[in-house]
């Protein structure tokens, strides 16, 4: 009588031959997740899109500058694309509830403070928020154009810089004036 043991050995082959192959597509059908300094820069970068549209909302509406009230929609346009891209990201990376950031306070009190304001005090308090703004978040972009795991975050980073800093640069020369 033949000894079964051969006979397994030769299907656990066949088996493990079968599946190894298989491997590399489930690892990378595994969502990846976020590290905490991944994690940091989408929420912060989302966050800052957030205000910086909700500040660019009121420049657009209440100034009576056609340069400002042009600075305002690029920002609402290019920082409304920006939360696209990261909306985006997190669902092809699964990664939901890591990658949100919620705006923080500063937007009632900066939005409040540009409300109140009028004429060329209402431009130079908004150019001046948007020079502030993207001083503070340009060089999280830059860090993270340089050091995300993800290439896919690092190319949203680097995409997004010649934007910001474009958008500084016009802020700055509104409030040079």
């Amino acid at each position: 009588m033949k000894s079964p043991v051969p006979t397994f050995i030769a299907l656990l082959g066949l088996a493990l031959a079968w599946a190894v192959p298989a491997l590399p597509a489930v690892a990378a059908q595994t969502p990846h997740t976020l590290d905490r300094q991944e994690q940091a820069f989408v929420a912060k970068a989302t966050a800052d899109n957030s205000l910086q549209i909700e500040l660019a909302k009121v420049a657009r509406e209440r100034s009576s500058s056609a340069r400002v009230r042009a600075l305002a929609k690029r920002v609402i346009d290019d920082h409304q694309a920006l939360n696209r891209k990261f909306s985006e990201f997190s669902v092809a990376k699964k990664a939901h509830g890591q990658a949100h950031g919620i705006p923080s306070e500063d937007v009632t009190r900066d939005k409040l403070q540009l409300q109140r304001l009028k004429g060329d005090a209402l431009d130079q308090a908004f150019a001046g928020m948007m020079v502030t703004e993207h001083q503070k978040i340009i060089p999280l972009y830059e860090q993270a154009a340089k050091e995300a795991h993800d290439p896919s975050l690092r190319g949203i980073a680097r995409d997004g810089l010649p934007m910001l800093r474009d958008h500084l640069r016009q802020a700055q020369a509104i409030t040079a004036k």
